[in-house]
């Protein structure tokens, strides 16, 4: 079963596969878990390790808290008319805080995963990326803008 998982501000599909292997956005990874004491796991993904542990509902990978958020992977099949009609692309706050850096501005041609703006929450820092090729319409906020989640940040003209 497919999930859709959010790290760091970046959306990611994930799959367990058979054999201890994972699909992360297509990429197959090995992998190799081993319960240690209470809830902290050694998790070895191809070949480089981590801790993890799970307290309170909250992850902590090598001692640094992480928030992932895991989602169902809806996957749906759309005719091209459809795909063309998509023309923009909004970009939205994954989660609630302020934003601290801007790396792109309006006109700016970008790529798929590009990096376009710095997110701090609860003290971490979460890079926002570019879902799509296309160019940049419209920036919706400025640097020390309190944002909210799902709040417009960047509209994106895909190519």
């Amino acid at each position: 079963m497919k999930k859709k998982v959010v790290y760091r501000g970046r959306e990611y599909i994930v799959e367990t596969l058979s054999e201890g292997k994972i699909s992360i956005d297509g990429e197959i990874y090995s992998t190799d878990v081993t319960h240690g004491v209470k809830n902290i796991y050694k998790v070895i993904v191809d070949r480089q390790p981590f801790t993890v542990e799970v307290k309170d509902g909250e992850f902590y990978i090598d001692g640094e808290e992480a928030k992932i958020e895991v989602r169902p992977h809806i996957h749906i099949e759309v005719g091209d008319e459809f795909l063309e009609q998509e023309k923009s692309k909004r970009i939205t706050a994954p989660i609630p805080g302020k934003i601290v850096q801007i790396l792109v501005k309006e006109n700016d041609s970008v790529t798929k995963n590009q990096e376009l703006m710095i997110l701090e929450a609860m003290k971490m820092r979460n890079r926002i990326f570019s879902p799509v090729d296309g160019v940049v319409s419209k920036v919706h906020v400025t640097v020390d803008t309190a944002v909210k989640q799902d709040q417009n940040l960047i509209d994106i003209e895909v190519k």
